[in-house]
């Protein structure tokens, strides 16, 4: 599935309490996700899920560039892990710390130029963590810090993140694959990103290191080392820049002026073509940057703009339509008819989950539905919000309960792709009607544990009645034998929809009974074919078996023509006492109860 691809403006004016409180949120669930991704895949992206709400959550005060191009981040991860890509994820993980990283970084220098040393000195810790360095840097900061002497203390951080990127750029060079020679030029980029705004790394540009990277996703190794020997080039000036003591300046008695972080620099969101991926591990992103100025607008035709206009006959409110055109955005969203492919692209998605459950491919099934809910989160929920806060609520919630359960059924996928359909009808004020919202309702309600109960107690509870009929007439009697097995393919179909659930239950612990859930009516034709046969049985043993008995009870006619037998004669009008006891003799024979019956 195609996905946007985004590297950030890395904008961090006035930010400091909030981003050292998502960081302390966000660092430990990435690396939660990276060590889970190989052991299970499924609650690795539900951790990657939950720390993106908190973040959304808790970032309403960052600037929007940062909190989208998070957000966006993140999502590419998800992608990376839904992909099993270790060597994309990595890369995604260092790209969000080094946003951070560099929030925090001009947020320390901000701190202390203000005299706030006490916060300064908690966030030295994170500042280090996000990039990567020793803990046992901080000893020579704080010293630094301390003396007050912030241009030191700044060329002491300039000089520890040249001589990282040089090392991660060596170590790049020497790397024969290309999944390895990928996340360290990757380090490297990321370590360069805290440090862009100094004078001295002129030299080095955001440009070089993605032309770098793309060279290296293409396959393209003889341009990835010629990139790559230049940019060490580059880079050891900038670390000797940086080493070099500094010139005498004359110092002025004035009060000194605080140092403010810049505000530029950075790259903005992109939407690249997705390169080739390497042999080991699929590298899914091609890194393409421009600076981004704050407040600078789209060209005409480009970006929100256009997309704004789109919006305003629907969505009346000014700030409202350039909230949702902004959030849309930030997830490639360009025009209502991207909008719209998305919901397409989305009801495709539900297919693929469909086949993976139907197959017994749980954990498949679970990672596709929650790439929905978050692809509808991101993409396609801000502007149904905006035109149907309740079906927007409502879509989100069976999408969301549908990724966190299994045993999941055709008639749900249906469901759901109904439910999408409604968001895009949104545009034009339709809507399939009220049995939609009552469908998505109930199964809000049975879809998990109140429907899978109910199914495997079915089935435990149709062996009872077969039990006991063949306890209490089983035996000779063959018509009962007829009815019993009429009874039994009958209730064939809820005992394999108990077994399915089984299945589904406990497919993810024993993987070799995930292939029950094949075995529901609902799950595929054959199960559907087989249930119309058993049908066609049960009604064909009953017929037998329910005629035979009424035959032995004498309740059918008896075509078959009988002598009339010889009776001495009489008068007329009487009957003789041999005629009568020969009648009822014959009438309690016909209904004397059969040893067998």
């Amino acid at each position: 599935m195609k996905r946007w691809f985004a590297i950030l403006a890395l904008l961090s004016w006035g930010l400091a309490a909030p981003v050292a409180v998502l960081y302390d949120q966000l660092a430990p669930a990435l690396d939660q996700a990276q060590a889970l991704q190989g052991k299970n895949p499924v609650q690795a992206l539900s951790v990657l899920t939950d720390a993106e709400n908190r973040f959304r959550e808790g970032a309403t005060d960052l600037t929007p560039v940062l909190r989208e191009g998070v957000l966006q981040s993140l999502a590419d991860a998800k992608q990376a892990l839904s992909k099993k890509s270790t060597t994309d994820l990595s890369a995604r993980v260092q790209f969000i710390k080094a946003i951070l990283g560099k929030a925090l970084y001009d947020t320390y220098f901000s701190d202390l130029s203000s005299g706030k040393t006490q916060e300064a000195a908690a966030l030295l810790p994170k500042v280090l963590s996000a990039s990567g360095l020793p803990a046992s840097l901080s000893a020579q900061a704080n010293t630094l810090a301390g003396a007050n002497d912030l241009d030191g203390l700044r060329r002491f951080f300039e000089r520890t993140y040249a001589q990282g990127i040089v090392s991660a750029l060596g170590r790049a060079q020497a790397q024969t694959a290309a999944p390895q020679a990928y996340l360290e030029t990757t380090r490297a980029y990321a370590l360069y990103l805290v440090v862009q705004d100094s004078p001295k790394a002129r030299s080095l540009t955001a440009k070089a290191f993605v032309d770098a990277l793309g060279k290296l996703s293409r396959g393209d190794l003889e341009g990835f080392k010629n990139d790559a020997k230049a940019l060490s080039t580059q880079a050891q000036a900038f670390l000797k820049s940086v080493s070099a003591p500094p010139q005498t300046q004359l110092r002025s008695t004035a009060p000194r002026a605080a140092v403010n972080p810049p505000r530029s620099g950075g790259v903005r969101l992109q939407a690249p073509v997705a390169p080739p991926a390497p042999k080991e591990h699929p590298v899914t992103a091609s890194l393409l940057p421009a600076k981004a100025q704050p407040g600078a607008k789209s060209p005409a035709g480009v970006g929100p703009l256009s997309l704004l206009g789109e919006l305003h006959p629907l969505i009346q409110d000014p700030q409202k339509a350039q909230r949702v055109a902004t959030q849309l955005e930030g997830a490639g969203i360009r025009s209502l008819e991207v909008w719209r492919r998305t919901l397409r692209e989305l009801r495709g998605s539900l297919l693929e989950a469909q086949a993976q459950s139907a197959s017994g491919q749980l954990e498949a099934a679970q990672t596709t539905l929650s790439q929905v809910a978050e692809r509808y989160r991101s993409a396609v929920q801000p502007l149904t919000e905006a035109l149907n806060p309740a079906l927007a609520a409502r879509t989100a919630a069976v999408l969301n309960r549908a990724a966190s359960t299994g045993g999941l059924r055709i008639p749900d996928f249906t469901v759901l792709g109904n439910e999408l359909l409604e968001n895009s009808l949104s545009l034009q004020g339709k809507s399939l009607g009220a049995l939609q919202g009552f469908q998505v309702g109930l199964l809000n309600a049975v879809l998990g544990v109140p429907r899978a109960f109910l199914f495997l107690l079915v089935g435990f509870l149709s062996i009872l009645p077969l039990y006991l009929l063949g306890l209490t007439f089983g035996g000779r009697n063959p018509y009962w034998r007829y009815l019993g097995l009429a009874f039994f393919l009958l209730l064939l179909p809820a005992m394999l929809e108990g077994l399915s659930y089984l299945g589904a239950a406990l497919g993810e612990m024993v993987p070799a009974l995930a292939g029950l859930v094949s075995l529901s009516v609902q799950q595929n034709l054959v199960m559907q074919l087989v249930w119309g046969l058993t049908l066609l049985l049960a009604v064909a043993f009953s017929i037998l078996g329910l005629r035979g008995i009424a035959a032995q009870f004498g309740l059918l006619p008896d075509r078959t023509p009988r002598e009339a037998p010889l009776h001495s004669p009489t008068l007329p009008g009487s009957t003789s006492k041999a005629n009568k006891s020969s009648s009822r003799s014959t009438h309690e024979t016909i209904v004397e109860w059969d040893e067998e019956f």
